[in-house]
């Protein structure tokens, strides 16, 4: 049996291809490596770098005829001076995914301008007879791009893909250079538009996403967005029916042929089974078929509509994420001669006031969080696989949604949504700005466009947001972004979100904040808070902002803000379909000049207090991609002195705790029962969200808290004890940490092996002689790598609550050996990755 998706991202296998008269191999090539790269700076200096020099500048490239975008053309001299600059630059090797520029912790002022990338490469000659495209997952923000001194195009927007027919452009059997020109400078006209130094986030910039070579057959499945077809291009899956003892899933299928003669093929549809859960799968049987004679004419495109039955079907949901591979294949006198795959999801879903979100006819209630795409140091050029973790980590702490904020992901989060089973909302780029000049409504009626025509198939998506996030557009531009989104995707299984401020033409209305208990009863439609926990307590100042070294008090705070807000949009339920955390991780902005701290997990990914809390909401049982989650509990506290008020707060999915001190019990008590807070509008109220930890505040959570008062405390060991039907079934303990002695490390991850060019984030821990974490040391730790990766950012940092983070970057070695030291220990370890 062949093991299927060790990496997760849609991809193409290689086949063979026969042509009307020749054969020919037809494949994807990730065109990631053997880039070369330079940066210019504000004067329009090349930058030099003195280590992996590449080859100089010596193509000749056209600037007379630029192919652009509206208002956005080219200035033929500053062009031609940058050219004459790129002469005698020095360029460095690099790969893809790839960031012009390794920034600070702490972003003030990310690196903004002119920058290009080239790549030499042979075109073979058995492409000639072909169809050659380039697709740019993602560049930031306008592209320019020449072939072999020619330009090809201009591509305005860095969130949504592009793709470039080469096929006359090449030199077969010689050699060939892409050149790529990116400026992602402030520019008012692509979306989002706004300043990044009044953004709430960074753009970042460079290609930061993959690039794929496609060498297709003359009749070929189109591509989706170069097909540029309403509703249609490439393969639609849809699924008219869907029950637990039948469904349909019917298929839209693009075919086109631009060979000079008509021919007659056949379009095969095949559903294969996959065997599994989350991680582990198989590819299983075939399980339906169906085919189609087509004739199509030279230069002629034409859709197919195919039906496939299937019988007592898996059905997809977040506990249950069956998957199915079709593959689409198109035949000539009985041989394939273009094929692609991809991995689908029957499900069902609705959206009502009555009833909140439905998946195949059963109500659940959506658990959300917030997630920003972007790494410390690297920005937004991380691999798949980091981008594979993130979607666990959110998984394994208690959601079964993810909202995309701000703006269109990389496509391998979708692929890990359908793997693991998260419920996604995928946004179109936006933040509170908006542009009635003609081309920027364009281009954002563009994104919404390309958006759902590149992740249309994916069954963990349940909204898309197609409003740009609280710009208060005119009612004329939302009724066009509405519409151009419903003619992409007809039928009653597409969901269209928005912000409201009065305009209640939305599928699903976001009613958000003190808002949120008058917008459900006026409006018809079910409801969904799209952010809590953050804004609210106190603007840029709230008191959800905290690192993890602010301390136990600090990260209470940050808890309970989110236990305060959750319970209070949960009384909504079910109008309020669900809510959604801001944000999972912390990250950098423009706007200000510190990390935006509101994460329940800091920017490397370390939990604060707030994810034990979302974890204990989880019922015992609950599939996750780990296993079945167990009984769980936390204690909230590092018990490394006096505690605040003599309280200690405890997180569990149990029916009791019992709480030992140096193993005597001192306390056995249930979660708590006590009244919620009033929730006013007064300052006091929403800055310190009421009482924190008074035992209230939890009537509407799944599992309360358990607030233990009079709690003495005394250096040694805490445990706590959960018990479910008087039998103890789990325990944690932590103890006072003593004199730092010796370090550990070990790396974020998600149950998959690492890959090449992968980044991992390691943590070096700071622990005593008994093992316990050292959180109030902040000892500086050095790292180093011996062999199969190097470090991104510095190597040496100061420890934050005991935890030393790096990034580091993998190489194609198979292992990675690291060393880490500080004054009182010296750390070895070698990981075997891939």
């Amino acid at each position: 049996m062949i093991k299927l998706y060790n990496s997760f991202v849609i991809f193409f296998i290689t086949i063979f291809l026969i042509g009307c008269n020749n054969q020919h191999q037809q494949k994807t090539i990730l065109f990631n490596s053997n880039w070369q790269f330079v940066r210019l700076d504000d004067k329009g200096i090349a930058k030099v770098n003195i280590e992996n020099q590449g080859t100089g500048w010596k193509s000749q490239y056209n600037v007379t005829h630029v192919v652009s975008e509206g208002n956005l053309g080219l200035d033929k001299d500053i062009v031609n001076s940058e050219f004459k600059l790129l002469e005698s630059a020095d360029w460095q090797s690099i790969s893809i995914p790839h960031t012009p520029k390794i920034e600070d912790l702490t972003v003030l002022k990310q690196w903004q301008g002119i920058c290009y990338y080239k790549k030499e490469f042979i075109a073979d000659n058995n492409w000639k007879d072909q169809i050659s495209y380039i697709e740019f997952e993602g560049a930031m923000h306008l592209a320019d791009i020449w072939i072999n001194g020619k330009h090809v195009m201009q591509h305005a927007g860095g969130y949504t893909p592009f793709v470039i027919d080469v096929s006359n452009n090449l030199k077969f059997g010689e050699s060939n250079e892409i050149v790529v020109r990116l400026d992602n400078r402030n520019n008012e006209l692509i979306p989002p538009g706004k300043p990044v130094d009044k953004l709430d986030f960074n753009y970042y910039g460079g290609i930061y996403r993959d690039v794929n070579f496609i060498i297709k057959n003359k009749i070929h499945i189109t591509h989706p967005i170069l097909a540029n077809e309403v509703g249609g291009g490439g393969v639609f899956v849809t699924y008219p029916k869907v029950t637990d003892q039948n469904a349909v899933v019917a298929v839209k299928t693009q075919i086109i042929n631009e060979l000079d003669k008509n021919c007659e093929v056949e379009v095969h549809q095949r559903l294969l089974t996959i065997n599994g859960l989350f991680q582990e799968r198989n590819i299983g049987v075939e399980i339906g078929n169906t085919k189609t004679i087509l004739n199509l004419s030279s230069g002629e495109s034409k859709h197919v509509k195919q039906n496939i039955n299937v019988k007592q079907p898996q059905l997809w949901s977040p506990d249950a994420p069956y998957l199915y591979l079709l593959k689409t294949e198109v035949l000539q006198n009985g041989k394939i001669i273009d094929s692609e795959e991809r991995r689908i999801g029957i499900r069902s879903i609705a959206f009502t006031k009555k009833n909140g979100f439905e998946i195949n006819g059963t109500k659940l209630r959506l658990e959300g969080s917030n997630r920003h795409m972007e790494y410390p140091y690297i920005g937004n050029a991380i691999s798949d696989l980091a981008q594979y973790r993130d979607i666990y980590h959110i998984k394994e702490s208690g959601f079964n949604t993810v909202r995309l904020g701000h703006y269109v992901q990389d496509k391998s989060v979708l692929e890990a949504c359908d793997e693991l089973g998260l419920l996604a909302i995928e946004p179109i780029p936006g933040w509170q700005f908006f542009n009635e000049n003609e081309q920027f409504c364009e281009l954002t009626y563009r994104d919404i466009k390309h958006m759902i025509r590149r992740d249309r198939n994916h069954p963990s998506i349940i909204m898309w947001e197609v409003i740009l996030n609280e710009a208060w557009p005119p009612n004329w531009w939302k009724d066009k972004a509405y519409n151009f989104a419903k003619a992409e995707y007809p039928g009653n299984q597409f969901f269209v979100s928005g912000d409201s401020y009065g305009y209640y033409g939305w599928d699903v209305q976001y009613n958000d904040w003190e808002e949120g208990f008058k917008r459900p009863n006026i409006s018809e439609k079910a409801g969904f808070i799209r952010e809590y926990y953050d804004y609210e307590f106190g603007g840029h100042y709230s008191t959800t902002r905290v690192k993890r070294g602010d301390g136990e008090k600090a990260l209470l705070q940050n808890a309970w803000n989110a236990q305060w807000s959750h319970n209070r949009y949960r009384a909504q339920y079910p109008q309020t379909a669900g809510d959604a955390v801001w944000s999972m991780y912390d990250y950098n902005r423009g706007c200000c000049d510190n990390i935006c701290r509101s994460g329940i997990a800091d920017i490397f990914r370390i939990d604060k207090f707030s994810v034990p809390f979302y974890k204990s909401q989880m019922s015992i049982g609950t599939p996750l991609p780990s296993g079945i989650f167990k009984p769980y509990v936390f204690i909230a506290n590092y018990w490394d002195n006096q505690l605040d008020n003599n309280k200690l707060v405890v997180y569990s999915n149990t029916e009791e705790v019992v709480l030992e001190i140096n193993g005597k019990q001192v306390a056995r008590q249930q979660s708590d029962k006590g009244m919620d807070s009033d929730y006013g509008n007064t300052k006091e109220m929403w800055y310190n969200g009421g009482n924190p930890f008074d035992g209230g505040n939890g009537n509407n959570l799944e599992k309360a808290p358990f607030t233990f008062n009079n709690i003495k405390w005394e250096k040694g060991t805490v445990k706590a004890i959960g018990y479910v039907d008087g039998k103890a079934l789990t325990e944690y303990e932590i103890s006072t940490p003593i004199k730092a002695s010796k370090l550990s490390i070990d790396y974020f991850e998600s149950g998959k092996k690492a890959s090449i060019n992968d980044l991992l984030i390691v943590y070096v821990k700071i622990k005593d002689l008994n093992g316990t974490l050292c959180i109030n040391d902040s000892s500086s730790i050095l790292l180093e790598v011996i062999e199969g990766g190097e470090i991104v950012g510095p190597n040496t940092v100061e420890a934050e609550a005991g935890i030393a983070s790096f990034i580091v970057k993998t190489h194609d070695v198979g292992q990675l050996e690291i060393n880490a030291k500080s004054d009182f220990d010296h750390k070895s370890i070698k990981w075997n990755l891939y």
